[in-house]
């Protein structure tokens, strides 16, 4: 089973060298896929044992990633793997050797998971990392510990629906995993040891434009939820309005049944018209279960508090969104 590694490089140093040797040494095929350096840094493309394609400009980290997958199949026709790492020695080669392992083991979707409490790891990683890891939970019910790892490997069989994946910079990579999730795709995880040199100085990650750009494409990616989670506190305040807590239990009912069209028929023939969508009874379980609670602490707040159906109705969406993730995370963990 023959295995490639894409590696997509801008201004990359000395590590980029280091990394394609090693992995020539251990037997795989490597595509670099220049992403527009600066002239001084074409150097390091020079003498790689490896196929290297350039970027007439930057495109970013997305774009790169793609274009490596549209010359793999024409360059390395043999592949029946792939995977992408990092070109600035964020990846070990023993933990690229154990992504393949999995692949050669029959996992067709395999995503690395950096452990990030170490003290050394930056704090921006932390944060921006923890902010995901919230919003991908509750989008996918799924916890995942790291979300954004460059880290992973792929059967040639995705590469069709990974080209047609919104995103050119920092955004594809996680928008993938949650388009994996629309066709019902599970992820190997592997666990690996996050890297950093200089405290990450040398990354290309702009903190504000890029986290702007991940969650731009993260809520269009996820706009029928968006969507039908507004409408609910619109039916809830006008209920609130006409009736109060009267309706209390058809209104929610009805909230449910909206969200229900929206995320599992709607988005169906519209956003993902385009790929095997396979929502599954999971994720309808967790809709039930989510406003199922809703009504639970809806009903626990009219009766000792008081507070208005509305207050009540947001309360109980911001409680359920922490809670789901805790349990979630806590399964994980056991």
């Amino acid at each position: 089973m023959k295995t490639a590694v894409i590696i997509p490089a801008y201004n990359p140093d000395e590590q980029l060298k280091i990394l394609a040797d090693e992995l020539k040494e251990n037997g795989f095929d490597i595509l670099v896929v220049d992403d527009g350096s600066d002239e001084a840094c074409l150097k390091y493309f020079e003498d790689l044992p490896a196929e290297v394609i350039h970027n007439p400009k930057n495109l970013g980290k997305g774009a790169a990633l793609k274009n490596g997958m549209r010359v793999l199949r024409e360059i390395y026709p043999d592949a029946d793997n792939f995977i992408t790492a990092d070109a600035d020695g964020q990846h070990p080669v023993s933990d690229i050797i154990r992504v393949k392992e999995e692949l050669e083991r029959g996992h067709d979707f395999v995503i690395t998971t950096r452990i990030l409490k170490h003290a050394k790891t930056p704090l921006k990683s932390r944060i921006g990392n923890a902010l995901s890891r919230f919003f991908v939970c509750i989008a996918n019910n799924h916890y995942l510990p790291d979300n954004q790892s460059g880290l992973r490997g792929f059967d040639v069989k995705h590469i069709d629906w990974m080209l047609t994946v919104r995103g050119d910079k920092y955004d594809y990579e996680l928008t993938v995993l949650l388009i994996a999730e629309k066709q019902g795709i599970r992820a190997k995880r592997v666990p690996i040891e996050a890297v950093y040199f200089n405290n990450n100085a040398n990354t290309h990650f702009k903190p504000l434009i890029d986290t702007l750009r991940i969650y731009k494409n993260f809520f269009l990616t996820e706009i029928f939820a968006v969507i039908a989670s507004v409408l609910a506190i619109v039916l809830v305040l006008v209920s609130d309005i006409i009736y109060g807590y009267q309706h209390m239990f058809w209104t929610i009912l009805i909230a449910w049944g909206c969200h229900a069209i929206l995320c599992f028929v709607v988005e169906r023939y519209t956003l993902f018209r385009h790929i095997k969508y396979t929502p599954g009874v999971r994720r309808l379980l967790f809709s039930i279960f989510r406003y199922a609670i809703y009504w639970l602490i809806c009903f626990a707040i009219k009766s000792f508090l008081g507070w208005p159906f509305t207050v009540a109705f947001i309360i109980a969406m911001l409680l359920t969104a922490i809670m789901e993730f805790y349990l979630l995370k806590v399964a994980y963990d056991n």
